[in-house]
């Protein structure tokens, strides 16, 4: 693992983990502070001028009555209890207007505004809202029904309420300000806290390299549940590392053994069949001596090159009707001759059961179980091969009573160069410790199964389930 700063961050494409709680929790904090001190304006708008719309209607409704009580020459002045609601400067001042029945103004203050004009219809006599109210920038005008019919208006320049507004929007500022500063420290406490612990795990990382895989990384045990989870996690994955790298290592070590002893071979017959003039029977000797060697390093290469290629997925298969007991078939006969070397019987019960696979392939799986069968067994021993079909299945069984296999070695069966120690000990005729890796992968790309069940001194079962109808 390296220390070095990815392209990505050489490019500025990304930011700290800090800045980004730091902004996310500004705008929230500011998306807040501006919806309240929004809402907070609005409402307190709406109250001053119902406000306003309340005292404007009942001046009006006390002008009414005067009108009631002198139709004939009202004086039509406000009382000081709504002047003084209004405010006593002469900005805050009512201004009053009378139209009648015809719409010719009856009455008007001198200082009557423009906008103060008569109602395009007659306010009502009753109900929850007998008038007419009309805003006009900061004037509110209400226009009631007289007793004659006629239209009076009442209305005054809301300065007084407006100063009260702006300076609510001053105090509101003023607490945004405050709380988006409050808001700033406590979300640089939060990133800091949040950041904190991945910042640790990032540093720990960045001093593994493939040498100290061994390391893990630690947080404290406060942390939030998602830092411990990332923890765990990027542990299990340096540890797939590990595991993956020792593998590597072991598989370009025993590649490399198994390349050496056929070359050494080769090496020394051809270095000492030229040491001197020899016969032609032996030249021919040590010629088939290199050429066994020779042959021996193609099968492992052939075998390395089919493994890299499965790794890879790039493995290619000539899919074909293939029926598995004719394949079985003949496979024993080609088997025969070394389980009779052996003295080892081979039991067959095979039925026709048709799949869709790779002919050449498939005898190899089976060349590769009964090969094994038959060399790990003991004398007199017995191998019995069944292929049979189980639902929508194909099912090959090898089965033997040799020697058997360990609990120890049973996980490890199929990984690359792997040989137990009971092979080891009780054959001579050691291979390269492939044929299983083979196999599992053959079976893999048929979308099959490869399962094994064994007893140490009492034998084993390998059981290949493939697919009837495979599709690859």
């Amino acid at each position: 693992m390296s220390s070095a700063k990815s392209p990505h961050f050489r490019r500025g494409r990304f930011c700290k983990l800090r800045s980004q709680i730091l902004r996310a929790n500004l705008i929230l904090a500011g998306l807040i502070v501006a919806t309240f001190s929004v809402s907070m304006f609005a409402l307190s708008l709406h109250a001053t001028y119902r406000r306003a719309e309340s005292d404007l209607l009942a001046a009006a409704q006390e002008l009414n009555q005067q009108l009631k009580d002198q139709p004939d020459s009202p004086s039509l002045e406000v009382s000081d209890l709504y002047r003084h609601r209004f405010g006593m400067a002469p900005r805050d001042h009512a201004y009053i207007a009378m139209w009648d029945q015809m719409g010719r103004i009856q009455f008007a203050t001198p200082d009557l505004p423009a906008h103060a004009v008569p109602a395009d219809r007659l306010p009502g006599s009753g109900g929850p809202h007998p008038f007419v109210a009309r805003a006009t920038g900061r004037s509110l005008d209400l226009i009631v029904r007289t007793p004659q019919r006629g239209q009076l208006l009442i209305g005054r320049r809301l300065a007084k309420e407006w100063d009260g507004l702006l300076w609510l929007v001053v105090r509101l500022l003023g607490l945004s300000v405050l709380c988006l500063a409050g808001a700033a420290l406590l979300a640089i406490w939060l990133a800091k806290k949040v950041a904190a612990p991945i910042d640790e795990l990032a540093k720990a990382a960045q001093r593994m390299t493939d040498r100290n895989l061994n390391e893990r990384l630690f947080v404290n045990e406060k942390s939030s549940i998602e830092v411990l989870q990332l923890s765990d996690s990027l542990n299990q994955l340096v540890e797939r590392l590990r595991l993956a790298l020792e593998r590597q290592t072991r598989f370009v070590a025993d590649a490399s053994h198994e390349l050496r002893t056929p070359v050494a071979v080769i090496l020394s017959q051809a270095e000492h069949t030229l040491h001197k003039e020899r016969d032609t029977e032996t030249y021919k000797d040590s010629l088939r001596m290199c050429l066994q060697s020779a042959r021996r390093m193609k099968r492992l290469t052939d075998d390395l090159l089919f493994l890299a290629k499965a790794d890879s997925q790039m493995l290619c298969l000539h899919l074909e009707p293939l029926d598995l007991g004719q394949c079985a078939a003949h496979t024993i006969e080609l088997l025969r001759p070394l389980a009779m070397s052996h003295s080892v019987q081979i039991e067959c019960e095979l039925q026709p059961v048709t799949i869709y696979g790779d002919r050449d392939r498939f005898t190899q799986v089976l060349t590769n179980l009964i090969t094994n069968a038959i060399r790990y067994n003991r004398l007199q021993g017995h191998v019995t091969l069944r292929v049979f079909a189980r639902d929508a299945d194909a099912v090959i069984e090898v089965q033997d009573n040799g020697i058997g296999i360990s609990s120890v070695d049973l996980p490890h069966l199929f990984e690359r160069f792997y040989q137990s120690d009971q092979a080891r000990t009780h054959h001579a005729e050691m291979g390269m410790g492939l044929g299983l890796s083979l196999v599992h992968e053959i079976v893999v790309a048929h979308n099959g199964t490869i399962s094994v069940q064994s007893e140490p001194e009492k034998g084993t079962t390998f059981t290949v389930v493939i697919p009837r109808e495979t599709c690859v």
